[in-house]
């Protein structure tokens, strides 16, 4: 949470008949936010959100600071979408009910009504008193230099360096990190918290005469978990905590899921988890050159102001992870992967010609037809990137791509071993049983490359958030499914002269 915007917008609450316009907080706290452009506008949202959110998880909540700023320009002198999407997020009500209402000006004059009050201004403006604990770095620099240089090495409980080393991490950044979880979770309702000085991993080290020998590794991280209450044992969480690889030495927050062996999830719903999280709650970082300056109570707002903003998200993707349907609606540009029915068909439907006349409109036909498989082929290139991205695949994410018509395939990717991948997209509004068509050309291309070939089965489509559900079809292809000719090549014979 930005301070500065923070008590900015108390001054203003505590000033009469003060406007305060979205150009003046950008000016005047000295904020790096060019707002004339969709990007800055929607930093600008999360700087504002976060300080709501921060207010909102006080006990008792309090009025969103937020609501003091609206825009300057006066055919929109009201509040920014931006504010409505936080309002109905932090469970203010719906974001059509609060902006057709003008929730923004009846929640300002709240603000205004509670910081003008001297008592609620001295116990509550200052974040030092408010939270009860001091500002300034709540990780200190030495702290985290001694993580980073003593992260990864193999540990000697016969060594007098090793066990000091041990007590001072587990007494400086794992013991803050377990005592931040618990501030937040103090903050939130029905929430719990799982993380201990888990300081060890199992690893290697090498012996004098080269050889390895299995070792106890500081871990380079000291991230905790919180769930719901009810979510116990689901092994999809929030998580906070430092993580001092060379890639990263930053201070992480994210919505994960337990992905290693002791996991309760199959790799089918790690699958799943991974493709519905946001990218924008998949890893959020606060550099350890920032760090150092965030206090505990800064550290402790954006966590419960993090939590808040995707409790919705957590809440869908844990049910979707255990056998709910998936509600499109959080999930906008996001493709998921199911496992392929298993309940199809035995034989082909039987033919049931129909000799009805209707009217058909082909080029438009064509054209939605059109439209729909482009979109689904951008929905599996988004998706291919991100999937070998996820196993540091750089190199080949970068070479994924649409092909040309005609090519007996649509979209060129990589497995996770780095294998070539040929991906042929398959998109419908129906659900997984719709069926679909192959090409002459398609499938001699699959028959030809059966071992590096997949057929994508894109079903419930939903254009209003670019939204849909796949499973995968590969190895022998023409085994899983029945197939059947559904037109004729027609020539006119040579006669034959008698």
């Amino acid at each position: 949470m930005n301070a500065r915007v923070r008590t900015y917008l108390i001054e203003a609450a505590r000033e009469s008949k003060r406007v305060v316009y979205y150009s003046d907080v950008v000016k005047d706290c000295d904020l790096d936010i060019d707002i004339s452009s969709e990007a800055g506008r929607k930093k600008l949202s999360e700087v504002l959100g976060e300080v709501s959110a921060y207010e909102n998880s006080q006990v008792p909540a309090r009025p969103l600071l937020s609501s003091l700023a609206i825009y300057k320009d006066k055919a929109r002198n009201d509040h920014g979408d931006g504010f409505y999407k936080v309002a109905e997020k932090l469970g203010k009500g719906s974001f059509k009910q609060l902006k057709d209402s003008l929730y923004g000006f009846s929640e300002a004059e709240e603000c205004k009504r509670f910081w003008r009050n001297d008592d609620n201004y001295r116990k509550f403006a200052s974040l030092t008193t408010d939270a009860g604990i001091a500002d300034g770095g709540y990780f200190k620099q030495e702290e985290l230099l001694f993580f980073k240089q003593w992260q990864y090495r193999s540990y000697d409980p016969k060594d007098a360096e090793h066990v000091a080393a041990k007590t001072y991490l587990m007494d400086t950044v794992w013991d803050k990190t377990i005592k931040l979880g618990k501030e937040v979770v103090k903050r939130l309702e029905g929430f719990q918290l799982e993380g201990g000085k888990y300081w060890s991993q199992r690893g290697w080290k090498e012996r004098e005469d080269g050889s390895n020998v299995q070792a106890a590794i500081v871990k380079p991280y000291t991230w905790v978990k919180i769930f719901k209450d009810a979510d116990k044992g689901k092994d999809i969480f929030f998580t906070f905590g430092l993580d001092a690889s060379a890639a990263r030495e930053a201070f992480i927050y994210k919505i994960d899921c337990q992905e290693t062996r002791d996991s309760k999830l199959l790799p089918s719903q790690v699958e799943l988890c991974r493709s519905l999280i946001p990218d924008e709650a998949e890893r959020n970082t606060i550099s350890f050159e920032e760090l150092v300056n965030t206090s505990l109570a800064d550290l402790i707002s954006i966590c419960v102001g993090f939590i808040e903003a995707y409790t919705n998200h957590y809440d869908e993707i844990v049910m979707a992870a255990w056998g709910h349907t998936v509600q499109p609606s959080l999930f906008k540009n996001r493709l998921v992967k199911k496992e392929k029915p298993t309940d199809g068909y035995d034989t082909m439907p039987a033919s049931q010609p129909s000799f009805t006349g209707v009217d058909i409109d082909y080029v438009e036909k064509g054209k939605e037809q059109k439209d729909l498989g482009d979109r689904g082929e951008g929905l599996v290139l988004q998706r291919e990137v991100a999937f070998l991205k996820r196993h540091n695949l750089h190199d080949k994410a970068a070479l994924v791509g649409i092909v040309k018509d005609g090519e007996g395939y649509d979209v060129y990717s990589f497995d996770e071993q780095g294998n070539e991948k040929y991906i042929e997209v398959k998109t419908t509004t129906g659900n997984e049983y719709t069926p679909f068509y192959l090409t002459h050309n398609e499938l001699a291309f699959m028959r030809l490359h059966a071992k590096q070939y997949a057929i994508y089965r894109l079903y419930q489509y939903n254009a209003d958030n670019n939204f849909a559900e796949f499973y995968e079809l590969t190895g022998d292809i023409e085994s899983q499914v029945l197939m059947a000719p559904t037109q004729f090549k027609v020539l006119i014979k040579k006669e034959v002269a008698i």
